[in-house]
């Protein structure tokens, strides 16, 4: 199967190479910057080609992997060629609809995938047009399915994701980083905090899924009366820790509802 690539940026480079270590696709890109087209070209195999528009003639999917602000000007140029070609979009914030009004009824795929795919551990929600068939859209997410778990949705259901799993590995990062932040305070180096904590994160995670257990089974575990757990824990009630996490992510599915 021919696959084209329009942008080669980051997200683009993790979607391939997921897609080529475990597939055998014939790779076709293009980038506007072709220092980026060149590297696809060397880690990749892929095929360069001179326009957005030869990529469209020369596949069968074509994953439109430009910001979003970027993407009309890319549809405005490929809209007489789609055909019966499967467009994918990784755009946060355009819609279906909105895609066909550039280009028409075609066959239309939003993805919404995060970092994590890098390492073939992403979450990526799904959507398809109404076109696609039932083959097709196992076709898709079986090519999407190397990077990760795939979550096939209502388009309506995308913005939550977006905010959820797209923005989540910047949030998850945040926490800890504050993690590693409070063991440098309480004496630890910063090489030593970061191996901890991340060791700390991953073990619970662990923990959590091997032996089924919930978020209240380990608090319950390890928290004991009049303790230093409780203590903590009793410190991000009164300082609204939990809610404040909960506002930031509504707040990214607001902008992300509302972008462009």
């Amino acid at each position: 199967m021919n696959i084209g690539v329009i942008g080669c940026g980051n997200m683009a480079n993790s979607i391939v190479y997921s897609i080529t270590k475990r597939q055998k696709h014939q790779i076709f890109c293009y980038d506007v910057d072709i220092l980026k087209a060149e590297k696809f070209n060397n880690l990749y195999g892929a095929t360069i080609l001179m326009s957005e528009s030869e990529v469209v003639l020369s596949c069968d999917i074509i994953i439109i992997a430009v910001k979003p602000k970027d993407i009309f000007n890319v549809l405005k140029k490929i809209k007489g060629l789609v055909d019966n070609k499967i467009i994918v979009s990784i755009a946060a914030g355009i819609s279906i609809d909105r895609i066909k009004d550039m280009i028409g009824e075609k066959k239309i795929v939003r993805v919404m995938p995060n970092v994590n795919i890098s390492v073939e551990e992403g979450i990526l929600g799904m959507c398809f047009s109404e076109s696609i068939v039932d083959s097709e859209k196992e076709k898709i997410k079986e090519l999407f399915e190397s990077m990760g778990k795939v979550i096939v949705v209502e388009e309506k259901s995308i913005d939550a994701i977006t905010a959820l799993f797209g923005s989540g590995p910047a949030f998850v990062a945040h926490f800890i980083e504050s993690y590693i932040d409070a063991a440098v305070k309480l004496g630890f180096s910063k090489q030593e905090s970061y191996d901890l904590v991340l060791k700390l994160f991953y073990g619970t995670i662990v923990n959590m899924k091997n032996n089924m257990l919930t978020t209240h089974q380990i608090k319950d575990m390890v928290t004991s009366p009049g303790g230093t757990t409780i203590e903590g824990l009793v410190e991000f009630e009164r300082r609204a820790l939990k809610g404040a996490i909960i506002d930031g992510i509504v707040k990214a599915y607001e902008r992300s509802k509302s972008i462009l």
